[in-house]
């Protein structure tokens, strides 16, 4: 997927001035104004990526880093376009660890010391600590599992904390489609957690 197929709703959400200055800047050549948004959307897109790989660091920073290749090939080819800087990266970023995500669920076991950094104290019940590592390697297996228009819409409610209009908007469907799509995610998850 192209960020410029899914990535790009300039309805969505309200252009920052200072965050498009910076665009018309990299629009223009200026490297120095990339440098300048990689310095201000490198911490917290590492740290979303990470909540949406569930503590992966490396992967996280790999995302990232993906994100930001992709981006500015974007803004240098592509100057037609209004873009809300932020939750744009947000997205490209998010797409990353979907495909990271997906490239894991192809995979024919799920490590779960990779999801260590996010797992509960280990000093508790062994038992439970068991248990615990069971039902975190069901969900992140069933969120590998779902349709990418599920997937990301999950992800997109419950990790970026958007509405239910502005996910209907960035996946291009009503509110109540949106609703459905998180609906029948939730079910699938919830489906491979009592078969587990």
């Amino acid at each position: 997927m192209s960020p410029a197929t899914v990535l790009i709703h300039p309805t969505a959400t309200r252009v920052n001035a200072a965050d498009a200055a910076l665009v018309d800047r990299v629009r223009a050549g200026d490297d120095g104004a990339f440098a300048l948004i990689v310095r201000r959307y490198e911490a917290p897109l590492t740290g979303y990526a990470r909540q949406v790989l569930g503590g992966a660091h490396h992967d996280a920073e790999e995302c990232v880093q993906d994100a930001f290749v992709r981006a500015l090939g974007f803004l240098r080819t592509r100057a037609d376009r209004e873009i809300a800087l932020k939750p744009w990266l947000h997205t490209i970023v998010r797409n990353a660890c979907v495909d990271r995500l997906r490239a894991r669920a192809a995979r024919p076991t799920t490590d779960l010391d990779a999801l260590e950094a996010v797992l509960p104290d280990g000093a508790g019940d062994p038992l439970e600590a068991l248990d615990r590592r069971e039902r975190l390697g069901v969900v992140v297996r069933g969120l590998g599992a779902l349709p990418e228009r599920q997937r990301a819409a999950v992800v997109m409610l419950e990790l970026e904390g958007r509405s239910h209009e502005e996910l209907g908007r960035a996946l291009g469907v009503s509110v109540g489609a949106s609703k459905a799509l998180v609906c029948r995610a939730r079910q699938g998850m919830a489906h491979l957690r009592a078969a587990a």
